[in-house]
């Protein structure tokens, strides 16, 4: 964790500073945590400016605080003229100082769980860290690398996109060992304007690197030649086909297969084949840093997945709860259908809008229905203001709520009739709300 006196954080920053030096330990952005020992960083946006709970995180802890103009305040304060650029320098210099072995991912679905699988991983021999949460753009990287412990001998950070020049700038911040790109899909199309600007942003993740370091690229990828093409770096696939260098093997249990050995019979505790590809990914990079083969085994064996990621709640009154509800893209919502499908009958879809998808909105929703249908789903709700297209598409007997309470509501009248439910949509849908309310209930609990 990031440990400096605020005299060298001065000077590297460029920053002044009012009042004694001290020594700090970690950062926060958030006034309401606890902030002891810690430096307050008080960001600003168009609706906020930390600079006004400066005092809130001093009543909580913190040693000083690093702020754009000179506050009334009684505890020591860095002065600079931006300060998320300035937390961004202090995160650079930090990460570069404790010489951990960047492990950089990326791509539309399979970000959180292929970082938690290389953590796991990584975690039985060594000292690592990875980024918490969803803490993956411009502000939460920084404070990733401000976490990175001086022991550590990897650190993985997650990177997300939200428009053209995020990769690139993300990249910029570090000095990556292993570049992984998980997949492409049409996630957040509405932001980029196409999906070729989809395709050439992800692919920045491995633009920084040299030859003696490694990119994981999915082979199945229509566009893996030309990520081929533009990578420096040497090259290590994966996926379902032969020439894959590592590929997925599914029997009565799971292997992964490299063009020279095999890791046999993985007792992986997530369903879906997508995720047997992201223990692949995985894999991929541990093997790009010499991990043993008995330690990707016992890691992927050991991974925990986060709330929300095709989490099995259990039984509750003879019906199976699965909560995919942290977000939703086609990709991962089709994926989250040929999970379901695997259940005995019947299986329910209870399906949110999926976000940003710009003008092919209410096609891709239809998509879905028509999926839905394909597969047999026995059941489809739907919820949102797109998603009503997926029903129209399923059946002529459409099913959809203008709110979470009738969705429950209509659920817990007719519970025994739904059998598996599992519940997918974007986050912005909410449907944590319709899970808590489902699982609360009385009459399923």
């Amino acid at each position: 964790m990031i440990n400096y006196n605020l005299h060298q954080a001065a000077s590297i920053t460029g920053a002044t500073l009012i009042g004694k030096p001290c020594h700090f330990r970690g950062i926060s952005i958030d006034s309401r945590t606890d902030c002891s020992h810690k430096l307050f960083v008080a960001l600003k946006g168009p609706n906020f400016n930390g600079e006004n709970y400066c005092q809130q995180a001093i009543d909580n802890g913190a040693i000083a605080v690093l702020v754009n103009s000179p506050q009334d305040i009684n505890i020591p304060q860095l002065i600079c003229a931006d300060s998320l650029k300035a937390l961004t320098t202090l995160a650079k210099n930090w990460a570069k100082q404790c010489q951990a072995k960047i492990i950089a991912i990326t791509g539309s679905n399979g970000k959180t769980t292929v970082k938690n699988m290389i953590k796991s991983i990584l975690s039985i021999a060594n000292h690592c860290s990875a980024t918490l949460g969803n803490l993956n753009n411009e502000i939460g990287v920084p404070l990733t690398l401000c976490n990175i412990h001086t022991d550590d001998k990897y650190a993985i950070i997650e990177m997300g996109a939200a428009k053209l020049g995020d990769i690139s700038y993300l990249v910029s911040l570090v000095d990556i060992e292993t570049a992984v790109l998980t997949n492409v899909s049409a996630a957040h199309i509405g932001r980029f304007g196409s999906f070729e600007n989809i395709i050439h942003e992800k692919g920045k993740i491995f633009s920084t690197q040299n030859p003696t370091q490694h990119c994981i690229l999915p082979f199945d990828d229509d566009n893996y030649s030309t990520w081929v093409s533009a990578s420096n770096s040497k090259i290590l696939s994966f996926g379902t086909s032969d020439d894959a260098d590592i590929r997925i093997e599914t029997n009565k249990l799971f292997s992964l297969l490299t063009k020279s050995d095999s890791i046999k019979d993985i007792k992986l505790p997530i369903a879906g084949q997508h995720n047997q590809l992201n223990a692949a990914c995985a894999a991929s990079a541990a093997i790009s840093l010499g991990i043993s083969y008995d330690d990707i085994k016992h890691g992927l064996q050991n991974f925990i997945s986060e709330s929300g990621r095709l989490e099995d709640l259990g039984i509750f009154s003879g019906n199976r709860i699965i909560n995919d509800s942290y977000n939703a893209n086609p990709q991962s919502v089709k994926a989250a259908i040929d999970v379901l499908v695997a259940y005995n009958t019947p299986t329910t879809l209870v399906f949110g809008d999926m976000a940003e998808l710009g003008t092919d909105s209410q096609q891709l929703h239809q998509a879905i229905g028509q999926y839905c249908k394909q597969q047999n789903i026995s059941h489809l709700l739907t919820i949102g203001a797109d998603s009503k297209y997926a029903s129209m598409a399923f059946s002529d007997n459409i099913q959809h709520f203008d709110s979470i309470n009738s969705l429950k509501n209509h659920l817990l009248k007719s519970w025994s009739q739904f059998g598996t439910i599992l519940v997918k949509g974007s986050r912005s849908m909410h449907l944590e709300d319709l899970i808590n309310g489902l699982t609360d209930s009385e009459k399923v609990a």
